[in-house]
C-alpha cells in the first residue's frame, strides 16, 4: 500500500471513531431482498454470470512445486486439472478427454510426465497438446493439433493460483486492481501454508460471507476474542472497482489478545506498522476474504454447494519457518481463530432458515455494513439489470464512493 494511502485510511479511522451522528453525505441503503439468498433462479445466475466469469482462487502454487505436479479442482462444479508444465507455468484444463469425455486424471494429485486417459489411453503433454492416440489409423479426420485439452484461464499472483472459466477474461492483475499494490508489502509469494480446513455450512454462500464483511457484530458474537481485540466503531471501509473492498479496524493494543503482541509471534518485516496497529481485511470479489496480519493469516474462500449450503475453506499462510518444527505460535493462533469461525457459523444455518421462512422481507444494511451492499451491486452489474428476477435487484448507489473517486470524509 502506498504511504499516502496509509495516512488517508488512518484519518478515516479517526473520523469514524469520533463521529457522533450519521455521515451526512452517505445515502440510506435500501433493503437487500431476502430472495437473493433463497431463489434457485438467482443462484443459477450467480454461478453463470458471476462465479464462472470471475477470477477465483484455487489454492497455493506451492502445492504444484515440480514440473509434472498436478491436482484436481472442482469448487465451481466443473472438473479442472491444474498442472505445472515443462516451462514451469501452471495451467488449468478441463479434466475431460477429447475422445469420449472420460476423465484424463482420476487421482486427486500426483506427478506425471504425460497425462494419459485411462479409458482409451489418449495421452496429452503437460501443456495440454494431444500426443498419442492408439490405433490412430482408424481416425482418418483426426487433427491432433486441434484436439488438445480445453484450457481455462489460469494465472498466479503472490503464490496464489487463480482460475477463470471465461476464456475472454481480463488479465488477473488488472482484475485485482489496487489490491496488488496494497498487498505487495506482504510478500505473498514467500509465505508458506500452515494449515487448511474446510467447514460445511447449511446456508447460502453469501450468508456465510456477509459475516466477514463487517465488524458490527463482534461485541455480541465474539465477546471473548475479536470483541476485545478490535474497536468496531474505529473502522474504515474502502470500496474498489470490480466489487473488491478493504476494512481497516483499529486494534485495542495491550489487551493481551492481539496476535502481534504474542511472545514469539512470527513477523513479516516488510509490512508497515499500519498492519500491526489495525486489523486490515481485504475482499477480492467474488468470494475471497483475508484479514492480513504480520504474523500470518487465513485466506477464507466461500464456495456454494447449492442454494442453501456452502463450504468455507480456510487456508492459513505464514512466514517461512525453515526446516524446523512449526512455530509454537500456531498452536495458540489456530484454536483461537477456529473459535472465532465457529462463533460466526453458529448463526448461519438459523439465518438461512429465517430467510426461507417467508417471514423475512430483506436485509436492512447500515453504514458500517456497506461492503455487503457493494458486493451485491457488483453481482447485479455482472448479471445485468435486464436479467435479474423481479423484485431481487439492488439499486446502484455506491459507485461514487469508490476510494479513488472521492475525498475522504476525514479531510
Amino acid at each position: 500500500m502506498p504511504e499516502n494511502v496509509y495516512d488517508e485510511v488512518e484519518k478515516v479511522i479517526a473520523f469514524e471513531a469520533a463521529r457522533q451522528e450519521p455521515r451526512p453525505d452517505f445515502p440510506p441503503l435500501p433493503e437487500i431482498p431476502g430472495g437473493r439468498y433463497t431463489s434457485p433462479e438467482f443462484f443459477a445466475l450467480e454461478h453463470d454470470r458471476v462465479l464462472a466469469k470471475s477470477w477465483v482462487c484455487a489454492g497455493r502454487d506451492e502445492d504444484l512445486r515440480k514440473v509434472g505436479d498436478y491436482r484436481l479442482w472442482d469448487k465451481l462444479g466443473v472438473p479442472l486439472l491444474l498442472v505445472r508444465g515443462q516451462d514451469d507455468r501452471i495451467r488449468a484444463f478441463y479434466n475431460t478427454c477429447r475422445h469420449r469425455g472420460a476423465p484424463v486424471v482420476r487421482q486427486d494429485a500426483g506427478n506425471t510426465r504425460l497425462l494419459r486417459c485411462q479409458y482409451h489411453s489418449w495421452s496429452y503433454g503437460l501443456d495440454g497438446t494431444l500426443k498419442g492416440v492408439p490405433d490412430e489409423r482408424d481416425f482418418p479426420c483426426l487433427d491432433k493439433s486441434s484436439r488438445g485439452l480445453i484450457e481455462a484461464a489460469c494465472d498466479v499472483w503472490g503464490g496464489w493460483v487463480f482460475v477463470n472459466l471465461d476464456k475472454d477474461a481480463q488479465p488477473l492483475l488488472d482484475y485485482l486492481g489496487p489490491l496488488v499494490a496494497e498487498l505487495d508489502c506482504v510478500g505473498m509469494a514467500g509465505l508458506r501454508t500452515v494449515h487448511v480446513q474446510e467447514y460445511q455450512v447449511a446456508c447460502n454462500w453469501k450468508v456465510a460471507m456477509d459475516g466477514f464483511l463487517e465488524v458490527y457484530h463482534i461485541n455480541t458474537i465474539h465477546p471473548t476474542n475479536a470483541g476485545i481485540m478490535l474497536d468496531h466503531k474505529a473502522a474504515a471501509m474502502g470500496l474498489f472497482e470490480h466489487g473488491h473492498s478493504r476494512m481497516a479496524t483499529r486494534k485495542r493494543m495491550n489487551q493481551g489478545l492481539n496476535f502481534v503482541e504474542f511472545e514469539g509471534a512470527p513477523d513479516i518485516p516488510t509490512m508497515p506498522d499500519f498492519y500491526r496497529l489495525n486489523n486490515v481485511a481485504y475482499m477480492a470479489f467474488p468470494n475471497l476474504i483475508t484479514p492480513v496480519e504480520p504474523t500470518g493469516f487465513p485466506v477464507l474462500l466461500f464456495w456454494p454447494d447449492g442454494v442453501g449450503k456452502c463450504t468455507m475453506q480456510a487456508i492459513y499462510v505464514a512466514p517461512d519457518w525453515g526446516n524446523g518444527p512449526l512455530p509454537e505460535f500456531w498452536n495458540t493462533f489456530l484454536p483461537i481463530f477456529d473459535q472465532v469461525l465457529e462463533e460466526d457459523m453458529m448463526n448461519m444455518a438459523p439465518i438461512q432458515r429465517s430467510l426461507e421462512s417467508g417471514g423475512f422481507t430483506g436485509m436492512m444494511i447500515n453504514y458500517q455494513e456497506r461492503r455487503i451492499y457493494w458486493f451485491h451491486e457488483e453481482v447485479d452489474r455482472l448479471i445485468g439489470a435486464a436479467d435479474i428476477p423481479d423484485g431481487l435487484a439492488v439499486p446502484q448507489l455506491l459507485s461514487r464512493f469508490v476510494e479513488d473517486r472521492y475525498d475522504q470524509a476525514a479531510e
